[in-house]
Parts: C-alpha cells; sequence; structure tokens
C-alpha cells in the first residue's frame, strides 16, 4: 500500500479490496497503481473535497479495474485491456476497436492481430465478418459507425450476393462499398460490375479500381438524376466517358507519360469526337483514330521532345 492510498483510502478499505482479487497478482498491481495515480492527479488538482469518502473515491477506480478484468479473462492482452479501461472510465469508446489495437500495435503487431482475434470471436462473427473487421481497422482505422455493425453488414451482404449467382469478386466488393455506408447503391452495383469484369479479362488491379471508379461515378449520375435514369443515350455516353478515360491512363501508365492527366484529357476528347463520327467502323479503328488525335494534341500541349515513338495499342472493355 502506498502513501498516497493509506492517507485517502485507508489501510481496511484497501486490503478489503484487494482481498476480492483471490489473490490474482496482476490485478492487484495494476489496480493499486491506478489508484496511486488516480488519488495524486486528484490530490495536485485539488478536487479532494472534505466529504470524500473512501468509498466515493474508490468509484472511477472500481469501474477501471473491472472493465481490466473483464478484458483480461475474456483473452485481450495487458496493453488492450489498459486501454479499453482508460477509454471505459473516460466515457470516450467511439472508435474503440481501433483505438485499442493502435496501442497494441506499436509494441506487437501479432499480439495486437490476436486482440482483433479475440473481439471477432466475443462477437461471434464468422470468418467474413473476421476478414473484413480485421482488414478494416488495420487498413483504414476509424469509422463512423461501429465496426463491429459494419463486419456484420458485410458478410450478410456478401451472403446475399452469393445467392444471386454473383462471383466471390463481385460480392467482395459490392459488400464492401455497401457496408462502410458511404455511397449510393446505385454507385457500388456499378462499381463492383466494372471491377470484377476488368480482372476477369486480366487486367491489373490498379487498372480494375481506376476503370470501376471512373465507370460507376458517371453512371451514378445518371441514374440518380430525375427524369433520365433509364435513358439509354445518357448512359452509354457515360460508359463512353469511363472508357475514354482508362484508355488513356491505360497508354499512359504502360509508355511512362509524366504528364498523365494532360494526356487523359487529349485521349478522352479525341475518343468523345470520335465515336460520334463516321470515321470508324470498328472498335479498334476508332481506338486508333482516337490515339493518333490525342497523341497530335498532347505533342502541341508540350515541349518537342515529345512521345514520338510510342507504338502500343490500348483497349478497354466494352
Amino acid at each position: 500500500m502506498t502513501k498516497m492510498i493509506e492517507k485517502h483510502i485507508g489501510k481496511k478499505p484497501f486490503e478489503e479490496k484487494l482481498e476480492k482479487f483471490s489473490g490474482n497478482t496482476e490485478f492487484e498491481n495494476v489496480f493499486t497503481s491506478f489508484l496511486t495515480n488516480f488519488l495524486t492527479e486528484l490530490e495536485q488538482d485539488s478536487v479532494i473535497e472534505k466529504d470524500d469518502t473512501p468509498a466515493t473515491l474508490l468509484d472511477v477506480p472500481n469501474d477501471y479495474i473491472d472493465c481490466y478484468i473483464e478484458c483480461r479473462q475474456n483473452g485481450y492482452s495487458k496493453i488492450w485491456s489498459t486501454t479499453r479501461a482508460r477509454l471505459e472510465i473516460m466515457f470516450d469508446t467511439r472508435n474503440a476497436v481501433y483505438r485499442c489495437y493502435e496501442e497494441v500495435a506499436e509494441v506487437d503487431e501479432n499480439k495486437a492481430l490476436s486482440d482483433l482475434k479475440v473481439f471477432c470471436k466475443l462477437k461471434n462473427g464468422d470468418e467474413l465478418y473476421t476478414d473484413f473487421l480485421i482488414d478494416y481497422v488495420i487498413n483504414y482505422g476509424y469509422s463512423e459507425r461501429p465496426i463491429e455493425e459494419l463486419a456484420a453488414d458485410f458478410s450478410k451482404i456478401y451472403k446475399k450476393q452469393l445467392k444471386k449467382g454473383k462471383s466471390e469478386i463481385y460480392a467482395n466488393k459490392y459488400a464492401s462499398l455497401m457496408a462502410g455506408d458511404e455511397f449510393h447503391k446505385i454507385y457500388c452495383e456499378e462499381y463492383a460490375f466494372k471491377y470484377d469484369q476488368s480482372l476477369a479479362l486480366g487486367k491489373i488491379e490498379e487498372y480494375a479500381e481506376r476503370y470501376a471508379e471512373k465507370y460507376a461515378s458517371e453512371l451514378v449520375h445518371v441514374k440518380r438524376r430525375a427524369g433520365i435514369h433509364d435513358h439509354e443515350e445518357s448512359l452509354e455516353f457515360a460508359r463512353d466517358k469511363a472508357r475514354a478515360y482508362i484508355n488513356g491512363w491505360e497508354y499512359a501508365t504502360e509508355n511512362n507519360i509524366k504528364e498523365q492527366k494532360t494526356f487523359i484529357d487529349c485521349y478522352s476528347n479525341a475518343y468523345l469526337n470520335t465515336i460520334y463520327s463516321d470515321e470508324w467502323s470498328s472498335i479498334e479503328e476508332l481506338e486508333k483514330i482516337s490515339l493518333k488525335m490525342a497523341l497530335k494534341k498532347f505533342e502541341m500541349s508540350r515541349k518537342p521532345s515529345g512521345i514520338h515513338g510510342y507504338k502500343k495499342r490500348i483497349g478497354a472493355p466494352q
């Protein structure tokens, strides 16, 4: 027993509290340390009143150690349990899972991962739930809604999509987007569709993500617009804009063009101008004409060193 505890709590109340730990030295040490620091801070801040009793002064420390013990008995690490108990007494449990994980990961990433698995197990999460939650916490961190709700929604939505006959890639991407509550349902559907299609055609991950993002962004603007949500010409123009973008991006990427955005703009303009002309009779010819026009416009926008010699042909999935 420290002098601070003896001064404000007394020997008997303190020893009676320790008896409740049934000889568990870890709990005794954690409680003693926290209580000493807690009383020290109160005394330094001059907030201990004359009418305070050992019982009132033990209220917060009791809440702290109760939370700590519960966490430890559930299988969490000491650091996780300490962090969670601190958040509990501060009434600040928003994003508690991530904040606890972050504290543990700074010392031991493997132990932090184990703590996340403990959390998922206690929530009766299945494999989908667990994989989503761990990935989200590690790669994204904070969330507007409790992470356990996001993970539960992901698992439910994923399974529903599989029952509808969607591929695992589609189901995973769609469920991830929907669970996050950040995007309209139409955006999620179109993104997952184009992402899945691109990967199925052998495209790289970055290509699939960029094309899906552009495709979904263009389509959702049309489909959410009153009066033209089912207007085929408007929808096709939106798809053309996405194809123009990804064609330009792919060419610029494969040919290491530094002024990528400028080239993509040149290509997109050329593609959209050409597609509504009578100058082509096949997709291959359309892309060839568009590329030729784009290169010419791009050369005019930069120094003579130019990009002469680029020969690669591109093509996005139609």
